[in-house]
C-alpha cells in the first residue's frame, strides 16, 4: 500500500513537471514564433555607427522580453520617414518634430527620451567659423546657410531657423542648403563650404566630430533655450504589459552596471520618463516656423 501511494506520488510529480516544461516550452515557441519587435532609430548618424550605437540596446530588449527584436536601420530620413508613415516600428527613437506628427498622424506616444552629456535638454544652435568675421546673426544676410537634414530636422533646421527668424532674418534672405546629418553640417561648416551651419548645440562635443575637427575654431552664434530632448516612442495600440516593460528596462538602464555600458555604447547618460505635454513647447516653435 504503502509502495503505492509512493508510485501515485511519483506520478503526480512527474506529470505536474511534464505541465511546467509544456508551459515553459510553449512560452519559449510563442517568443520565437511571435513577430519581432521592430525598432526604429532616425538617421541622426549614418546607419553604420547607428548600428553599433544601438545594438546592445536592443539585444538588451530581445534578451528581457524573451521575444525577437530587429533593429531597423535607415540609410536615409526620407527612408526613415516612409517606414515611420508605414507604421513598421513598434518602438521608435526620433526628432521632436516626427514625433509630434507620428503622435498626431499616426498613433504613436512617447515613453520616454534621451539624456545626454547629463543633460536632460538640448539646445539647437548656429555655428560660424571663429576666423568667419561673423559675430551677430543678422551678417548672415545673403550668406550659405547648410543645415543637418532637410526642413523636418527639428534641432538643425528648425529650431535654428526660428533662431534666424527671432532676428529678422526670413525666407529668401540667405541661401539655406542641406547636409545629410547634423554632424556633417558642422564639419562642412569647419571645411569653409558654408558660412554657417544649423545643428544641435550638442552635436560639436560628439566624439565622431571631434575626432575629425578642431572644434575649438567654431563658436555658436545664437543657442536656443533648453527644450525636451530625443524622445522614444511606441505604437498606442501596443499591449499595455508590454509597453510597461520595454519603458521599464530603458528607465532602468541606468540603475546597472550592464545598463550603464549599454547606455554608454550608445551615447547616452540616461534614458528617461517623459509625456507628451513637455512637447509643447516644440510645436509652439514649429508653429512659429512654419505659420502660413
Amino acid at each position: 500500500m504503502e509502495h503505492k501511494l509512493e508510485t501515485n506520488r511519483f506520478v503526480r510529480y512527474g506529470r505536474q513537471a511534464a505541465l511546467v516544461l509544456l508551459l515553459v516550452s510553449c512560452e519559449l515557441l510563442n517568443a520565437v514564433l511571435a513577430d519581432p519587435l521592430v525598432v526604429g532609430v532616425f538617421p541622426r548618424r549614418d546607419a553604420a555607427v547607428t548600428a553599433k550605437l544601438f545594438r546592445p540596446l536592443t539585444q538588451h530588449l530581445e534578451k528581457h522580453l524573451n521575444r525577437r527584436v530587429r533593429l531597423e536601420l535607415s540609410p536615409t530620413f526620407e527612408i526613415f520617414l516612409n517606414r515611420l508613415k508605414e507604421r513598421r516600428y513598434d518602438l521608435v527613437h526620433l526628432n521632436q518634430f516626427e514625433y509630434i506628427n507620428a503622435n498626431k498622424e499616426l498613433g504613436y506616444i512617447v515613453i520616454a527620451q534621451n539624456e545626454e552629456f547629463g543633460e536632460r535638454t538640448i539646445r539647437g544652435a548656429i555655428y560660424v567659423r571663429k576666423d568667419s568675421g561673423i559675430v551677430e546673426t543678422s551678417q548672415l544676410k545673403g550668406k550659405k546657410i547648410l543645415f543637418g537634414g532637410g526642413p523636418r530636422a527639428m534641432m538643425s533646421y528648425i529650431v535654428p531657423t526660428y533662431l534666424l527668424r527671432q532676428t529678422g532674418l526670413m525666407e529668401g534672405d540667405y541661401k539655406e542648403i542641406y547636409a545629410s546629418n547634423p554632424p556633417n553640417a558642422v564639419l562642412a561648416t569647419f571645411q569653409k563650404q558654408a558660412d554657417a551651419g544649423g545643428a544641435g548645440e550638442v552635436v560639436a562635443r560628439l566624439p565622431l566630430v571631434k575626432k575629425k575637427i578642431d572644434v575649438s575654431e567654431l563658436q555658436t552664434l545664437a543657442v536656443s533655450q533648453p527644450l525636451p530632448h530625443l524622445p522614444w516612442a511606441v505604437k498606442e495600440e501596443m499591449d499595455n504589459d508590454l509597453k510597461s516593460k520595454i519603458t521599464d528596462l530603458l528607465l532602468n538602464l541606468k540603475n546597472s552596471t550592464e545598463g550603464k555600458k549599454i547606455l554608454k555604447s550608445a551615447r547616452l547618460s540616461a534614458i528617461n520618463p517623459a509625456s507628451d505635454a513637455e512637447y509643447d513647447s516644440h510645436r509652439v516653435i514649429i508653429d512659429f516656423v512654419y505659420a502660413k
